[in-house]
């Protein structure tokens, strides 16, 4: 029995891109004698060394894989890509990521002015009427006084509650515009850019590839 009769028939298959049933066509046996030839239960007859010895004569040394590995080259001779087909993905691509790109920047701008409202909020925020006494109350900012002096002046003389409504109001309105971003939408800003960066990446790899097909 051959020790290097298994690998020989593994590497045929390998090397052509055949599965056991195809090699056993070819050869004109089982299946199952294909198996047992690639794991030594059986020994290569003359009749198949005869029929494998003409691909066996086409392997290159074993050294040399049979996978080309990722990002291998096409082997010539290849026909030219449809240049109109990758030039409208790479369109495509470069739109989407512009559209995605968009939506995230709009929800870092909403991130931006809530972060505003925040740092703004403690000088806008008009004394709470349900919690603070007026003599207990600390010295307001000017921002504070001017907000408080526009609240007396929209009160309505004959509606003395009109005013501490409204603050309350008020207060629950600018705390509102100070909310920062939902983790839902943190989440989602990055995953717009992210596949902004994916379609970005798709349409600079097409036009690298486009470049050999415009000069061919």
């Amino acid at each position: 029995m051959s020790a290097s009769a298994p690998s020989l028939v593994a590497r045929v298959r390998a090397w052509f891109g055949l599965t056991q049933a195809e090699l056993a066509l070819y050869l004109g046996i089982s299946p199952s004698l294909v198996r047992d030839l690639e794991t030594n239960r059986r020994p290569l007859t003359p009749a198949v060394r005869a029929a494998l010895l003409p691909l066996l004569l086409q392997l290159p040394p074993p050294q040399v894989p049979a996978d080309p590995g990722p990002g291998a080259a096409l082997p010539p001779p290849a026909p030219a890509p449809d240049a109109a087909d990758l030039d409208f993905r790479r369109r495509e691509c470069r739109h989407r990521a512009e559209r995605l790109l968009a939506q995230a920047d709009a929800l870092v701008a909403r991130a931006h002015v809530a972060a505003r409202w925040a740092a703004a909020l403690p000088a806008l925020l008009p004394p709470d009427p349900d919690t603070a006494a007026p003599d207990a109350l600390p010295a307001a900012s000017p921002a504070a006084q001017a907000l408080a002096a526009a609240l007396a002046q929209a009160a309505d003389a004959f509606d003395p509650t009109r005013a501490p409504d409204h603050a309350r109001w008020l207060r629950g309105w600018l705390t509102f515009r100070a909310r920062p971003l939902p983790a839902a939408d943190v989440t989602g800003c990055l995953r717009l850019r992210a596949q902004a960066a994916g379609l970005l990446a798709e349409a600079a790899a097409l036009d690298a590839a486009l470049l050999p097909a415009v000069e061919n």
